[in-house]
Protein backbone atom coordinates (compact mmCIF):
# COMPACT_ATOMS: atom_id res chain seq x y z
CA UNK A 1 0.00 0.00 0.00
CA UNK A 2 1.19 3.59 -0.71
CA UNK A 3 0.45 6.49 0.99
CA UNK A 4 -1.12 9.37 -1.26
CA UNK A 5 -1.15 13.23 -0.36
CA UNK A 6 -4.72 13.45 0.06
CA UNK A 7 -4.95 10.81 2.45
CA UNK A 8 -1.35 11.34 4.07
CA UNK A 9 -3.56 14.40 5.36
CA UNK A 10 -6.20 13.55 6.85
CA UNK A 11 -6.66 10.43 9.53
CA UNK A 12 -6.03 7.65 6.97
CA UNK A 13 -2.71 8.77 6.98
CA UNK A 14 -2.28 8.15 10.42
CA UNK A 15 -3.35 5.02 10.30
CA UNK A 16 -1.20 4.18 7.23
CA UNK A 17 1.94 4.42 8.92
CA UNK A 18 0.33 1.50 11.43
CA UNK A 19 0.25 -0.89 8.85
CA UNK A 20 3.33 -3.20 7.93
CA UNK A 21 5.97 -4.65 9.60
CA UNK A 22 9.56 -3.92 9.80
CA UNK A 23 12.09 -6.55 8.04
CA UNK A 24 15.53 -7.01 8.53
CA UNK A 25 18.14 -6.14 6.09
CA UNK A 26 19.51 -9.49 5.24
CA UNK A 27 21.67 -7.55 2.43
CA UNK A 28 20.01 -9.05 -0.73
CA UNK A 29 17.56 -7.03 -2.76
CA UNK A 30 13.75 -7.04 -0.89
CA UNK A 31 10.94 -4.61 -1.82
CA UNK A 32 9.16 -3.62 1.63
CA UNK A 33 6.25 -1.46 2.06
CA UNK A 34 5.41 1.26 4.48
CA UNK A 35 6.46 0.50 7.76
CA UNK A 36 5.37 2.08 11.34
CA UNK A 37 8.45 4.25 12.63
CA UNK A 38 10.38 2.55 15.24
CA UNK A 39 10.38 6.07 17.63
CA UNK A 40 9.36 9.54 16.83
CA UNK A 41 10.25 11.99 14.37
CA UNK A 42 12.51 14.45 15.84
CA UNK A 43 12.11 18.14 14.09
CA UNK A 44 12.22 21.05 16.44
CA UNK A 45 15.41 23.19 15.61
CA UNK A 46 17.56 23.16 18.78
CA UNK A 47 18.87 26.48 20.32
CA UNK A 48 21.81 27.83 17.25
CA UNK A 49 25.17 26.21 18.04
CA UNK A 50 28.29 28.60 19.36
CA UNK A 51 30.66 25.21 18.61
CA UNK A 52 31.89 26.23 15.40
CA UNK A 53 34.96 24.96 14.34
CA UNK A 54 34.93 23.71 10.18
CA UNK A 55 32.95 26.63 9.30
CA UNK A 56 34.02 29.39 12.16
CA UNK A 57 32.01 32.32 13.78
CA UNK A 58 34.01 35.33 14.05
CA UNK A 59 35.90 36.55 16.74
CA UNK A 60 33.89 36.58 20.16
CA UNK A 61 30.80 34.78 18.48
CA UNK A 62 30.26 37.94 15.48
CA UNK A 63 29.33 36.84 12.40
CA UNK A 64 32.32 36.52 9.68
CA UNK A 65 31.34 39.76 6.43
CA UNK A 66 33.20 39.66 3.28
CA UNK A 67 36.57 37.96 3.24
CA UNK A 68 39.76 39.33 2.59
CA UNK A 69 42.25 36.26 1.73
CA UNK A 70 46.01 36.40 1.51
CA UNK A 71 48.53 33.32 1.15
CA UNK A 72 51.67 32.98 2.93
CA UNK A 73 53.54 30.69 1.35
CA UNK A 74 56.57 30.90 3.32
CA UNK A 75 54.64 29.54 6.34
CA UNK A 76 52.37 27.92 4.41
CA UNK A 77 49.47 29.32 6.02
CA UNK A 78 46.36 31.33 4.68
CA UNK A 79 45.19 34.52 6.93
CA UNK A 80 41.71 35.31 6.01
CA UNK A 81 40.90 38.79 7.00
CA UNK A 82 37.23 39.54 7.55
CA UNK A 83 34.77 42.89 8.30
CA UNK A 84 33.59 41.59 11.60
CA UNK A 85 30.02 42.07 12.17
CA UNK A 86 29.96 44.32 14.87
CA UNK A 87 28.04 47.66 14.83
CA UNK A 88 27.83 50.46 18.00
CA UNK A 89 29.48 47.56 20.52
CA UNK A 90 30.72 48.28 23.80
CA UNK A 91 34.25 49.09 21.31
CA UNK A 92 31.98 51.44 19.13
CA UNK A 93 33.62 49.99 16.32
CA UNK A 94 31.65 49.70 13.09
CA UNK A 95 33.02 46.38 11.02
CA UNK A 96 36.53 46.27 12.24
CA UNK A 97 38.94 44.31 10.40
CA UNK A 98 39.95 40.44 12.27
CA UNK A 99 41.66 37.55 11.04
CA UNK A 100 41.67 33.58 10.87
CA UNK A 101 44.60 31.69 10.01
CA UNK A 102 44.89 28.33 8.83
CA UNK A 103 47.07 25.93 6.94
CA UNK A 104 44.46 22.77 6.65
CA UNK A 105 41.09 24.61 6.49
CA UNK A 106 39.95 21.91 9.26
CA UNK A 107 40.93 24.34 12.27
CA UNK A 108 41.00 27.78 12.55
CA UNK A 109 42.99 30.70 15.15
CA UNK A 110 42.84 34.46 15.63
CA UNK A 111 46.34 36.13 15.25
CA UNK A 112 47.91 37.64 18.57
CA UNK A 113 47.34 40.98 17.42
CA UNK A 114 43.91 40.35 17.92
CA UNK A 115 42.24 43.21 15.49
CA UNK A 116 43.84 43.82 12.40
CA UNK A 117 42.57 47.45 11.45
CA UNK A 118 39.80 49.39 13.64
CA UNK A 119 37.56 52.14 12.23
CA UNK A 120 37.78 55.16 13.36
CA UNK A 121 35.52 56.45 16.05
CA UNK A 122 35.33 60.17 14.76
CA UNK A 123 31.57 60.40 13.27
CA UNK A 124 32.88 62.30 10.08
CA UNK A 125 35.96 60.56 9.56
CA UNK A 126 35.72 58.98 5.81
CA UNK A 127 36.64 54.99 7.73
CA UNK A 128 33.72 55.32 10.21
CA UNK A 129 33.49 52.23 9.49
CA UNK A 130 35.69 49.53 7.25
CA UNK A 131 34.42 48.09 4.30
CA UNK A 132 35.90 45.23 2.04
CA UNK A 133 39.77 45.34 0.70
CA UNK A 134 42.41 43.09 -0.29
CA UNK A 135 46.24 42.39 1.30
CA UNK A 136 49.04 43.00 -1.37
CA UNK A 137 52.81 42.74 -0.46
CA UNK A 138 55.45 44.16 -1.98
CA UNK A 139 59.24 44.38 -0.67
CA UNK A 140 58.60 43.09 2.82
CA UNK A 141 55.28 45.84 3.35
CA UNK A 142 52.09 44.18 3.59
CA UNK A 143 49.15 46.59 1.92
CA UNK A 144 45.93 46.88 2.68
CA UNK A 145 44.00 48.83 0.58
CA UNK A 146 40.17 48.99 1.97
CA UNK A 147 36.74 50.74 2.36
CA UNK A 148 36.53 53.94 3.94
CA UNK A 149 32.58 54.05 4.72
CA UNK A 150 30.47 57.14 6.01
CA UNK A 151 26.97 56.91 5.79
CA UNK A 152 26.91 60.10 8.62
CA UNK A 153 26.36 62.55 5.53
CA UNK A 154 29.54 64.79 6.37
CA UNK A 155 32.15 63.57 4.04
CA UNK A 156 30.88 64.63 0.67
CA UNK A 157 31.12 60.86 -0.72
CA UNK A 158 30.39 57.72 1.38
CA UNK A 159 32.80 55.59 0.03
CA UNK A 160 36.77 55.93 -0.86
CA UNK A 161 39.65 53.55 -0.82
CA UNK A 162 42.49 54.30 1.86
CA UNK A 163 45.68 52.10 2.69
CA UNK A 164 46.42 50.64 6.03
CA UNK A 165 50.07 48.78 6.10
CA UNK A 166 52.42 46.54 8.33
CA UNK A 167 55.23 44.66 8.17
CA UNK A 168 54.41 40.82 9.17
CA UNK A 169 50.48 38.98 7.73
CA UNK A 170 49.75 38.98 11.60
CA UNK A 171 50.00 42.25 12.55
CA UNK A 172 47.96 44.93 12.79
CA UNK A 173 47.78 47.16 10.32
CA UNK A 174 48.47 51.17 10.43
CA UNK A 175 46.43 53.56 8.19
CA UNK A 176 48.51 55.63 6.29
CA UNK A 177 46.91 59.11 6.48
CA UNK A 178 49.44 60.19 3.63
CA UNK A 179 47.79 58.01 1.17
CA UNK A 180 45.57 60.36 -0.98
CA UNK A 181 42.29 58.66 -0.66
CA UNK A 182 40.51 57.23 -3.93
CA UNK A 183 37.15 58.48 -4.88
CA UNK A 184 34.74 58.02 -7.85
CA UNK A 185 36.00 60.08 -10.72
CA UNK A 186 34.26 63.33 -10.93
CA UNK A 187 32.42 64.07 -14.58
CA UNK A 188 32.57 60.15 -15.70
CA UNK A 189 28.78 59.89 -14.91
CA UNK A 190 30.21 57.50 -11.76
CA UNK A 191 27.80 57.41 -8.91
CA UNK A 192 29.71 60.02 -7.32
CA UNK A 193 27.73 60.00 -3.81
CA UNK A 194 28.06 56.32 -3.33
CA UNK A 195 28.60 52.46 -4.47
CA UNK A 196 32.96 53.23 -4.51
CA UNK A 197 34.54 50.57 -2.83
CA UNK A 198 36.01 46.78 -2.37
CA UNK A 199 39.14 47.42 -4.12
CA UNK A 200 40.68 44.54 -5.18
CA UNK A 201 44.41 44.70 -6.17
CA UNK A 202 46.33 42.01 -8.65
CA UNK A 203 50.36 41.96 -9.51
CA UNK A 204 50.53 41.52 -13.67
CA UNK A 205 54.29 40.44 -14.30
CA UNK A 206 54.06 40.82 -17.80
CA UNK A 207 53.39 44.86 -17.64
CA UNK A 208 55.86 44.87 -14.24
CA UNK A 209 52.52 47.08 -12.84
CA UNK A 210 49.41 46.57 -10.11
CA UNK A 211 46.02 46.36 -11.21
CA UNK A 212 43.13 48.04 -8.87
CA UNK A 213 39.62 46.86 -9.16
CA UNK A 214 36.80 48.81 -7.71
CA UNK A 215 32.90 48.06 -7.33
CA UNK A 216 31.09 51.01 -8.86
CA UNK A 217 28.02 52.23 -10.36
CA UNK A 218 27.93 54.18 -13.78
CA UNK A 219 25.49 55.63 -15.98
CA UNK A 220 26.92 54.43 -19.24
CA UNK A 221 24.39 56.17 -21.60
CA UNK A 222 20.82 57.02 -21.42
CA UNK A 223 20.42 56.70 -18.02
CA UNK A 224 21.09 53.10 -18.09
CA UNK A 225 22.57 52.49 -14.77
CA UNK A 226 24.95 49.10 -14.39
CA UNK A 227 27.48 48.44 -12.30
CA UNK A 228 30.75 48.47 -13.42
CA UNK A 229 34.67 47.71 -12.11
CA UNK A 230 36.52 50.89 -12.14
CA UNK A 231 40.69 49.90 -13.55
CA UNK A 232 43.16 51.87 -11.69
CA UNK A 233 47.19 50.84 -11.63
CA UNK A 234 50.00 51.44 -10.37
CA UNK A 235 54.15 51.07 -10.39
CA UNK A 236 54.43 51.75 -6.72
CA UNK A 237 51.37 50.81 -4.75
CA UNK A 238 51.00 54.78 -3.50
CA UNK A 239 50.17 56.66 -6.97
CA UNK A 240 47.08 55.42 -8.84
CA UNK A 241 45.77 56.14 -12.22
CA UNK A 242 42.08 55.99 -13.16
CA UNK A 243 42.32 53.64 -16.66
CA UNK A 244 38.82 53.48 -17.44
CA UNK A 245 36.01 50.72 -16.91
CA UNK A 246 37.78 46.86 -16.59
CA UNK A 247 34.51 45.34 -16.90
CA UNK A 248 31.14 46.45 -17.20
CA UNK A 249 29.25 42.71 -17.18
CA UNK A 250 28.80 42.52 -21.07
CA UNK A 251 24.90 41.91 -22.12
CA UNK A 252 24.13 41.66 -18.28
CA UNK A 253 23.28 44.34 -15.91
CA UNK A 254 24.33 43.58 -12.31
CA UNK A 255 23.41 45.90 -10.12
CA UNK A 256 26.84 45.95 -7.89
CA UNK A 257 29.70 43.54 -8.47
CA UNK A 258 31.02 43.49 -5.17
CA UNK A 259 33.96 42.26 -3.66
CA UNK A 260 36.14 41.54 -7.26
CA UNK A 261 38.56 39.04 -7.46
CA UNK A 262 40.88 38.32 -10.30
CA UNK A 263 43.25 35.29 -10.88
CA UNK A 264 44.97 33.44 -13.22
CA UNK A 265 45.28 29.42 -13.80
CA UNK A 266 47.22 27.90 -16.48
CA UNK A 267 46.46 30.23 -19.30
CA UNK A 268 43.04 31.28 -18.47
CA UNK A 269 42.19 34.55 -16.40
CA UNK A 270 39.01 34.77 -14.29
CA UNK A 271 36.88 37.50 -12.80
CA UNK A 272 35.02 36.68 -10.10
CA UNK A 273 32.61 38.96 -8.50
CA UNK A 274 28.99 38.87 -6.30
CA UNK A 275 26.22 40.61 -7.54
CA UNK A 276 24.45 42.95 -4.47
CA UNK A 277 21.16 42.37 -6.82
CA UNK A 278 20.78 38.64 -6.68
CA UNK A 279 23.01 37.63 -4.10
CA UNK A 280 24.85 35.13 -6.10
CA UNK A 281 28.71 35.19 -6.93
CA UNK A 282 29.33 34.82 -10.99
CA UNK A 283 32.70 34.23 -12.81
CA UNK A 284 33.80 35.15 -16.15
CA UNK A 285 37.18 33.87 -17.87
CA UNK A 286 39.20 35.22 -20.93
CA UNK A 287 42.35 34.44 -22.25
CA UNK A 288 43.82 37.99 -22.25
CA UNK A 289 43.87 40.20 -18.74
CA UNK A 290 42.47 42.90 -20.83
CA UNK A 291 39.29 40.65 -22.10
CA UNK A 292 36.84 40.44 -23.57
CA UNK A 293 35.16 38.71 -20.48
CA UNK A 294 33.01 36.17 -21.17
CA UNK A 295 30.64 33.51 -19.64
CA UNK A 296 31.62 29.97 -19.10
CA UNK A 297 30.88 27.26 -21.33
CA UNK A 298 28.40 25.30 -17.74
CA UNK A 299 27.16 27.31 -15.37
CA UNK A 300 28.28 30.64 -14.20
CA UNK A 301 27.81 30.05 -10.85
CA UNK A 302 29.55 27.67 -8.70
CA UNK A 303 27.04 28.02 -5.31
CA UNK A 304 23.95 29.49 -4.73
CA UNK A 305 22.97 32.59 -2.36
CA UNK A 306 23.90 30.93 0.51
CA UNK A 307 27.51 31.36 -0.57
CA UNK A 308 28.49 35.56 -0.75
CA UNK A 309 31.45 37.50 -1.44
CA UNK A 310 33.43 34.44 -2.41
CA UNK A 311 37.43 35.26 -3.06
CA UNK A 312 40.34 32.86 -4.08
CA UNK A 313 43.57 32.26 -3.25
CA UNK A 314 45.98 29.61 -4.05
CA UNK A 315 48.91 27.80 -2.43
CA UNK A 316 52.19 26.39 -2.86
CA UNK A 317 51.15 23.60 -3.77
CA UNK A 318 49.04 24.62 -6.81
CA UNK A 319 45.54 23.77 -4.79
CA UNK A 320 42.83 26.64 -4.94
CA UNK A 321 40.36 28.02 -2.52
CA UNK A 322 36.74 29.31 -2.58
CA UNK A 323 36.22 31.25 0.52
CA UNK A 324 32.71 33.09 1.65
CA UNK A 325 30.00 33.94 3.99
CA UNK A 326 26.84 32.04 4.39
CA UNK A 327 23.92 34.04 5.80
CA UNK A 328 22.41 33.90 9.33
CA UNK A 329 18.23 34.59 9.56
CA UNK A 330 16.95 36.69 12.16
CA UNK A 331 16.06 35.33 15.21
CA UNK A 332 18.19 32.00 14.27
CA UNK A 333 14.62 30.95 12.73
CA UNK A 334 14.44 29.67 9.16
CA UNK A 335 11.55 31.97 8.30
CA UNK A 336 13.74 35.02 9.76
CA UNK A 337 14.80 37.65 7.20
CA UNK A 338 18.53 37.27 5.53
CA UNK A 339 21.51 38.50 7.51
CA UNK A 340 24.23 40.26 6.41
CA UNK A 341 27.17 37.90 7.37
CA UNK A 342 27.75 34.63 9.39
CA UNK A 343 30.08 31.52 9.22
CA UNK A 344 33.26 31.04 7.15
CA UNK A 345 32.62 28.46 3.90
CA UNK A 346 35.53 26.84 2.37
CA UNK A 347 35.34 25.21 -1.18
CA UNK A 348 38.32 23.46 -2.93
CA UNK A 349 38.52 25.30 -6.37
CA UNK A 350 39.66 23.65 -9.42
CA UNK A 351 39.94 24.47 -13.11
CA UNK A 352 38.33 21.98 -15.63
CA UNK A 353 39.40 20.41 -18.96
CA UNK A 354 37.64 23.24 -20.91
CA UNK A 355 38.51 25.75 -18.72
CA UNK A 356 35.51 26.13 -16.82
CA UNK A 357 35.49 26.25 -12.76
CA UNK A 358 34.38 23.71 -10.65
CA UNK A 359 34.17 22.86 -6.43
CA UNK A 360 34.54 20.39 -4.22
CA UNK A 361 34.89 19.60 -0.45
CA UNK A 362 38.85 20.35 0.58
CA UNK A 363 40.85 17.24 0.52
CA UNK A 364 42.22 18.07 3.96
CA UNK A 365 37.95 18.49 5.06
CA UNK A 366 37.18 15.44 3.85
CA UNK A 367 40.12 13.24 5.07
CA UNK A 368 39.09 14.73 8.66
CA UNK A 369 35.37 13.98 8.29
CA UNK A 370 35.82 10.13 7.25
CA UNK A 371 37.68 9.16 10.07
CA UNK A 372 35.18 7.90 12.23
CA UNK A 373 31.78 5.80 10.92
CA UNK A 374 28.75 6.17 12.85
CA UNK A 375 25.87 4.28 12.27
CA UNK A 376 22.96 4.64 10.41
CA UNK A 377 19.53 3.73 11.75
CA UNK A 378 16.37 3.70 9.69
CA UNK A 379 13.11 4.70 11.51
CA UNK A 380 10.41 4.06 8.74
CA UNK A 381 9.94 4.17 5.18
CA UNK A 382 6.92 4.85 2.95
CA UNK A 383 5.95 3.63 -0.87
CA UNK A 384 7.32 0.65 -2.80
CA UNK A 385 11.52 0.79 -1.34
CA UNK A 386 14.04 -1.46 -2.86
CA UNK A 387 16.55 -2.31 -0.21
CA UNK A 388 19.92 -3.38 -1.34
CA UNK A 389 23.35 -4.11 0.70
CA UNK A 390 25.33 -1.25 2.09
CA UNK A 391 22.29 0.99 2.77
CA UNK A 392 21.55 1.60 -0.81
CA UNK A 393 17.72 2.00 -1.23
CA UNK A 394 15.84 2.32 -4.53
CA UNK A 395 12.56 4.79 -3.97
CA UNK A 396 10.15 4.25 -7.13
CA UNK A 397 7.36 6.46 -6.98
CA UNK A 398 5.14 6.13 -10.22
CA UNK A 399 2.61 9.27 -10.29
CA UNK A 400 2.30 12.87 -8.90
CA UNK A 401 0.06 11.09 -5.80
CA UNK A 402 2.88 9.28 -4.27
CA UNK A 403 5.69 10.26 -2.30
CA UNK A 404 8.34 7.58 -1.35
CA UNK A 405 11.01 7.99 1.73
CA UNK A 406 13.47 6.31 3.81
CA UNK A 407 13.66 8.32 6.98
CA UNK A 408 16.32 7.70 9.45
CA UNK A 409 17.17 8.54 13.10
CA UNK A 410 19.01 11.45 13.68
CA UNK A 411 22.25 12.23 14.04
CA UNK A 412 24.01 13.11 17.23
CA UNK A 413 27.17 14.91 16.21
CA UNK A 414 28.11 18.34 15.68
CA UNK A 415 30.18 17.84 12.42
CA UNK A 416 29.17 15.15 10.07
CA UNK A 417 28.85 14.05 6.73
CA UNK A 418 26.67 11.84 4.71
CA UNK A 419 28.18 10.19 1.34
CA UNK A 420 26.38 8.84 -1.05
CA UNK A 421 25.85 8.20 -5.14
CA UNK A 422 22.55 8.87 -6.83
CA UNK A 423 21.42 7.40 -10.57
CA UNK A 424 18.07 8.16 -11.31
CA UNK A 425 16.11 6.24 -14.39
CA UNK A 426 13.17 9.00 -14.62
CA UNK A 427 12.24 12.06 -12.65
CA UNK A 428 9.14 13.95 -13.67
CA UNK A 429 9.39 15.92 -10.51
CA UNK A 430 12.10 15.42 -8.16
CA UNK A 431 13.98 13.51 -5.35
CA UNK A 432 16.69 14.28 -3.04
CA UNK A 433 17.01 14.41 0.97
CA UNK A 434 14.48 15.16 3.66
CA UNK A 435 15.88 17.42 6.26
CA UNK A 436 13.73 18.19 9.71
CA UNK A 437 11.32 15.74 9.05
CA UNK A 438 8.46 15.80 11.26
CA UNK A 439 6.99 12.91 9.20
CA UNK A 440 7.91 10.94 5.94
CA UNK A 441 5.07 12.06 3.16
CA UNK A 442 5.07 16.49 3.77
CA UNK A 443 6.33 18.25 6.67
CA UNK A 444 10.31 18.07 6.04
CA UNK A 445 12.84 20.44 3.81
CA UNK A 446 13.44 18.95 0.44
CA UNK A 447 17.36 19.51 -0.63
CA UNK A 448 16.74 17.83 -3.92
CA UNK A 449 17.66 17.63 -7.15
CA UNK A 450 15.20 18.27 -10.36
CA UNK A 451 16.64 17.12 -13.71
CA UNK A 452 13.75 18.73 -15.57
CA UNK A 453 15.39 22.38 -14.60
CA UNK A 454 18.97 21.50 -14.11
CA UNK A 455 19.29 22.52 -10.93
CA UNK A 456 19.36 21.46 -7.30
CA UNK A 457 17.52 23.42 -4.29
CA UNK A 458 16.98 23.57 -1.07
CA UNK A 459 12.95 24.05 -0.33
CA UNK A 460 12.19 25.26 2.98
CA UNK A 461 8.45 24.17 3.27
CA UNK A 462 6.25 21.75 3.46
CA UNK A 463 5.34 20.17 0.44
CA UNK A 464 2.46 20.09 -0.30
CA UNK A 465 3.98 23.71 -1.05
CA UNK A 466 6.80 22.66 -3.51
CA UNK A 467 6.40 22.99 -7.09
CA UNK A 468 9.02 22.28 -9.47
CA UNK A 469 10.28 25.99 -9.68
CA UNK A 470 10.17 26.89 -6.33
CA UNK A 471 13.08 27.35 -3.97
CA UNK A 472 14.56 29.11 -1.44
CA UNK A 473 18.25 28.58 -2.56
CA UNK A 474 19.86 26.22 -5.81
CA UNK A 475 22.62 26.20 -8.18
CA UNK A 476 22.69 24.97 -11.94
CA UNK A 477 23.46 21.02 -11.57
CA UNK A 478 22.90 19.26 -15.11
CA UNK A 479 21.82 15.40 -14.90
CA UNK A 480 21.37 12.98 -17.09
CA UNK A 481 19.51 9.16 -16.39
CA UNK A 482 21.00 6.28 -15.39
CA UNK A 483 24.16 8.12 -14.55
CA UNK A 484 26.12 8.00 -11.32
CA UNK A 485 26.93 11.23 -9.28
CA UNK A 486 28.81 11.50 -6.14
CA UNK A 487 27.01 13.32 -3.05
CA UNK A 488 28.52 14.11 0.15
CA UNK A 489 26.16 16.84 2.73
CA UNK A 490 28.77 18.34 5.40
CA UNK A 491 26.58 19.55 8.39
CA UNK A 492 27.85 21.59 11.42
CA UNK A 493 25.40 23.04 13.19
CA UNK A 494 22.96 24.76 11.17
CA UNK A 495 25.30 25.29 8.87
CA UNK A 496 24.54 22.57 5.71
CA UNK A 497 27.01 22.51 2.65
CA UNK A 498 26.48 20.07 -0.43
CA UNK A 499 28.92 19.44 -2.85
CA UNK A 500 27.42 18.09 -6.11
CA UNK A 501 29.92 15.44 -7.98
CA UNK A 502 33.27 17.29 -7.31
CA UNK A 503 31.20 20.57 -9.50
CA UNK A 504 29.25 22.08 -7.58
CA UNK A 505 28.00 23.30 -4.07
CA UNK A 506 25.17 24.35 -2.26
CA UNK A 507 25.53 26.33 0.87
CA UNK A 508 22.40 26.69 3.48
CA UNK A 509 21.81 27.76 6.27
CA UNK A 510 18.88 25.16 7.92
CA UNK A 511 18.25 25.67 11.31
CA UNK A 512 15.70 22.59 11.94
CA UNK A 513 18.29 20.11 10.42
CA UNK A 514 20.27 19.69 13.08
CA UNK A 515 19.61 16.32 15.79
CA UNK A 516 16.72 15.95 13.27
CA UNK A 517 15.45 13.11 11.38
CA UNK A 518 16.48 13.03 7.81
CA UNK A 519 15.79 11.33 4.92
CA UNK A 520 15.68 10.48 1.11
CA UNK A 521 13.00 10.76 -0.88
CA UNK A 522 11.64 10.73 -4.52
CA UNK A 523 8.03 12.52 -6.27
CA UNK A 524 7.02 10.83 -9.13
CA UNK A 525 10.72 10.01 -9.86
CA UNK A 526 12.60 6.42 -9.40
CA UNK A 527 16.06 7.06 -7.94
CA UNK A 528 18.65 4.88 -6.28
CA UNK A 529 20.33 6.16 -3.58
CA UNK A 530 24.01 3.59 -3.49
CA UNK A 531 25.70 3.21 -0.16
CA UNK A 532 24.82 6.11 2.09
CA UNK A 533 27.09 6.26 4.86
CA UNK A 534 27.67 8.62 8.00
CA UNK A 535 30.83 9.55 9.24
CA UNK A 536 32.53 12.50 11.48
CA UNK A 537 36.10 13.75 12.67
CA UNK A 538 38.11 11.53 14.76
Amino acid sequence: MQPTFASALGAAGLALLSLGACKKDTGSPEVVDDTKPATAFTCAAPAEGTNYSIYPLGSGGAGVGDVMPYYDAASNTSYIYYLRDIWNDGTSQHHPVNAFTTSDFISYTQPSAGEMLSSNSTTCAQDFSVGTGSVVQRNGTYYFFYTGNNGNSCTGQKEGVMLATATGPGQKFTKQTSFSTLYAPSNLNYDFGDNFRDPFVYFDAASNQYLMLVTARKDVGGGNWKGVLAKYTSTNLTSWSYQGVFYDGGNDNFFNMECPNLFKLGNTYYLLFSDQGSQNAYYRKSSSLNGPWSAPSGTSRLDGTGFYAAKAITDKYGDNYLMGWVNRQDGSTDTGNRQWGGNLVVHKLYQQANGDLAVTIPHTLKANLEAKPIALVKNAQAGTITAGANNTYTLASATSTFLNSVVFNPIAATKFKVSTTVNYASAAKDFGFMLGACDNYNSFYSLRFIPSQNRFSLDKTDRRNVTVSSTSVDVPFTMRPNTDYTVEIVEENSVVVVYLNNTAALTCRVYRAPQSSWGLFADNATATFKNVTVTTAP
